[in-house]
């Protein structure tokens, strides 16, 4: 074996990289730049780390090795992990998976590299289902899975559990292997992997995040015992809806995608007519002419495809009769699941066959100096097929010219709009010279005029931009039509999503159905929302110290509840602690903003009132903890109270004369401070209103235990190391139940408001009596919802409290409001006989001296 084809196999496989990695049961690792980490499957790891193979150069090296294991490139790799002699042989496997002939000129193979990754040799032995498929490293594959096998595993180490799996079985029902599907996140694409079972050397049963040996059985084989036409689609999700739009056919497809038709066993199908379904794009068609090519080889009966064209309609029902008419043409990527999704059924499938079919000529029918082609794409697929995404970047192609490189890679994932249908643009998605991905959103309006700004904007985000490419790129991001959509917002918080119910919008994710929720601002604020260690870390060193004290308690269920104001149809409002320095309120804050972020998340009072405008715009719907009132203003402290609470930027002009549409928002907010909002209000001669009071309800910070504003140290010395306590925790574990409180509320969200209402009532027939005053009532609604939250977070077994305990905490911090307060009456009535106490104090003995003289 000649050097240069060990180099020209290692080239070939480093242009398939990802391809080698799942063929050496190297898939299911992460990328760290340009490192891609994974598991040695020599070894029973738990979690990757130290074995590491460069995407660049196919070096590798595992760390962890005491022999020093390491290699320079993929054939050296393909070496060690099959446990082959000499790099040669290693080639030779290489070289049969990636479908390279040792007779290939070096040339060749270097112009088929891209394709090495989508075929395998026709040459590949085949084995019968039933056969262990033994491997070079001592592990064999088991199929079908004896009735002994452990339970295949319920998650992955990174992506967590599936979405969907699929059961590979033999034609007589015993399980084959499985096929998980992991949906797209904001980090990553949808991810699939194969599961199968492996006897390992020590006669162990392990099950393996790879796919079995080539040849590979289908899925769907016990459909075939139907004597109908075997319909053959790409991928599990298709082959399902193919299954509903032709319920009297055998549907079966094969592992791996379009990439992986050389590794199928298609024996099964011999004998048998075909009908090749391939998805709507040139991937697509290339797999079903590489599966017809193979069904020919292995003797099918016939081999016809559907004329996707066909399906360019809209599906109906005329008098209770399905009919079609003339609709918009498929997009690109389309399949059977897409048509099913367009309330296409089996009726309406009836009405264009067999039309519908073309058959395929065997390559013997082919005559001499013919050469068969692909059929004309529709005006549609022409537009799609004229740019390409690649790799390396976005190619515009032209007849009879070299394709002309446009810029980087530049992926349009979604168009966009903002909540009011207005707004639209495109996401997309690249990375800038550093390999950092990002992510921008690129208005429409941009897209206007000669792209000058458009090419700016993106250069300076990294995008790498050919010198000559503005006017294709502003083309190619013109006619972009994916299929996906998005919605932005400049705000957290509820939003509508019509009948898919509410979506909240968190900076980095959106907790809901529906269409996806970007939320995009220039504010700094977004960055408080965070997470840090985790869900069980928080609970045991964060919220288990709070039992036991009613503010903690209260600070924790405060958060929680400022969720629910949407959902319940109330309005914002604040509470307010007071107390002398050094009791606690601080370290109270930082617990209760330990529910959504860390020690950044609490903010101060000491801003202007626009700035704390945009600071409640990126609180909306969640809580905002505000330290040390006696920093604001006092002639604005009242005013600004009301403007929180009430949710409504202050009106602003525009440039023309006209006003600007206001924000909104909804907030909850708890504030600290040596002082009361009257105190601080009374240094600037201002005298709070009543309505200004119950919206900053104030309740003193210290419990009345001696201990500040704690009750119960939990063992600890003092209150002085309780805090520090609370504050280390705090700082290690944050986050993660904000999130977890969001995606319980988002599944329950239509039965919160009952919940609450109920709890509302109780809590006013324990707290108040018939005569209350409105005003009173309003705040007892707030303290109420603060306790229905923590009971709720504590249902969901969000925190690890006793039932009954947040809710007791809210009527104890109510109780002490309501004390300081005065009662439960009319606070006009109150501040009206206040003010006259003060007049007469101040200024009785002038008073009397202005009678007359007699009066004296």
């Amino acid at each position: 074996m000649s050097n240069e084809h060990i180099r020209t196999v290692a080239a070939t496989a480093l242009a398939c990289f990802d391809a080698v990695m799942d063929w050496l049961g190297l898939s299911g690792g992460k990328n760290e730049g340009r490192e891609y980490v994974c598991l040695n499957p020599l070894r029973n790891d738990s979690k990757p780390g130290s074995f590491k193979v460069n995407r660049d150069s196919g070096a590798w090296r595992d760390w962890a090795d005491n022999a020093d294991a390491k290699g320079g490139d993929l054939v050296a790799l393909t070496r060690y992990l099959l446990g082959l002699k000499s790099q040669g042989e290693a080639a030779d496997r290489l070289a049969h998976f990636l479908g390279i002939e040792k007779s290939n000129p070096p040339d060749r193979a270097r112009n088929d590299e891209r394709e090495g990754c989508n075929r395998k040799a026709s040459t590949t032995p085949k084995k019968p289902a039933n056969e262990p498929a033994s491997k070079a490293d001592g592990d064999t594959c088991i199929m079908p899975v004896p009735d002994d096998a452990p339970a295949p595993p319920a998650s992955h180490m990174r992506h967590g559990k599936p979405s969907h799996r699929w059961e590979y079985r033999a034609a007589d029902g015993r399980l084959n292997f499985i096929v998980y599907r992991w949906e797209a996140t904001k980090e990553q694409r949808k991810q699939f992997s194969p599961v199968s079972l492996w006897r390992t050397a020590a006669g162990k049963l392990k099950w393996k995040f790879k796919g079995p040996p080539a040849p590979q059985p289908l899925y769907g084989l016990p459909s075939l015992a139907k004597v109908a036409p075997v319909v053959k689609v790409e991928g599990e999700k298709a082959a399902d809806a193919a299954a509903i739009l032709l319920p009297d056919h055998p549907v079966v497809t094969w592992q791996g995608g379009a990439g992986a038709v050389g590794k199928a066993d298609f024996s099964p199908l011999a004998g048998r007519e075909v009908w090749l379904w391939p998805d709507n794009d040139e991937a697509g068609t290339k797999a079903m002419e590489a599966v017809a090519a193979a069904l020919f080889k292995i003797g099918a009966a016939s081999v016809k495809r559907f004329d996707l064209s066909h399906f360019a309609a809209a599906p109906g029902n005329d008098n209770g009769m399905p009919t079609l008419t003339p609709g918009e043409p498929l997009q690109a990527g389309d399949d059977a699941a897409d048509l099913v999704a367009r309330s296409w059924t089996a009726a309406h499938l009836a009405l264009i066959l067999p039309a519908a079919l073309v058959e395929i000529e065997p390559p013997a029918k082919v005559g001499a100096g013919k050469t068969a082609t692909k059929p004309e794409p529709t005006d549609g697929e022409s537009a799609a097929r004229r740019f390409e995404l690649s790799d390396r970047g976005v190619y515009y192609h032209e007849p009879d010219k070299a394709p002309r490189w446009v810029c980087a890679w530049l992926e349009v994932a979604a168009r966009v709009r903002n909540p009011h249908g207005e707004g639209w643009g495109k996401l997309v998605n690249f990375a800038d010279p550093d390999r950092t991905p990002k992510r921008r959103i690129i208005a429409d309006a941009l897209l206007s005029g000669d792209g000058i700004e458009l090419e700016r904007t993106l250069r300076d985000a990294g995008l790498h931009i050919s010198p000559t490419g503005r006017p294709l790129l502003r083309q190619y991001l013109i006619e972009a039509a994916p299929k996906a959509r998005a919605r932005i917002s400049s705000r957290v918080g509820w939003h509508d999503a019509g009948a898919d119910g509410a979506v909240f919008v968190l900076p980095d994710r959106a907790i809901g159905s529906g269409d996806e929720w970007i939320y995009e601002t220039e504010s700094p604020s977004s960055a408080t929302f965070a997470i840090r260690g985790t869900l069980k870390g928080w609970q045991d060193e964060v919220a288990a110290l709070c039992s036991g004290n009613s503010r903690l308690l209260f600070a924790v269920s405060f958060s929680f509840a400022a969720a629910l104001l949407y959902l319940v149809g109330m309005d914002g409002g604040g509470f307010h602690w007071r107390g002398d320095s050094s009791g606690g309120k601080t370290t109270a804050l930082i617990v209760g903003a330990s529910v959504c972020g860390g020690r950044g998340y609490v903010q101060v009072w000491r801003a202007t009132d626009n700035a704390l405008e945009s600071v409640a715009l990126a609180h909306c719907d969640a809580p905002l903890f505000l330290d040390e009132l006696a920093q604001i203003d006092p002639r604005f402290a009242g005013e600004i109270a009301y403007l929180l609470a009430n949710g409504q930027q202050k009106n602003r002009a525009q440039r023309t004369g006209g006003l600007r549409a206001r924000a909104t928002w909804r907030v909850l907010f708890l504030s600290s401070g040596e002082i009361g909002l009257l105190e601080h209000m009374g240094e600037a001669g201002k005298s709070p209103r009543a309505g200004q009071e119950i919206r900053l309800a104030e309740i003193p910070a210290d419990a009345g235990k001696g201990l500040g504003i704690f009750e119960e140290l939990h063992g600890y010395a003092g209150g002085a190391e309780f805090s520090k306590a609370l504050t280390e925790a705090a700082r290690r574990n944050y986050g993660g139940a904000f999130v977890a409180f969001l995606e319980k509320l988002g599944r329950h969200q239509h039965e919160v408001a009952d919940t609450v209402k109920a709890a509302q009532r109780v809590f006013h027939q324990h707290c108040l009596t018939d005569q209350a005053h409105g005003q009173a009532r309003r705040v007892a609604d707030r303290f109420a919802l603060v306790g229905a939250a923590g009971e709720l977070a504590r249902q969901w077994g969000i925190v690890p409290w006793q039932a009954g305990e947040a809710m007791q905490a809210a009527r104890t911090c109510f109780g002490a409001w309501l004390a300081r307060r005065g009662g439960e009456g009319n606070q006009e009535d109150r501040a009206a006989l206040r003010a006259v106490r003060e007049f007469l104090r101040r200024y009785g003995e002038s008073i009397h001296c202005l009678g007359s003289p007699g009066e004296r």
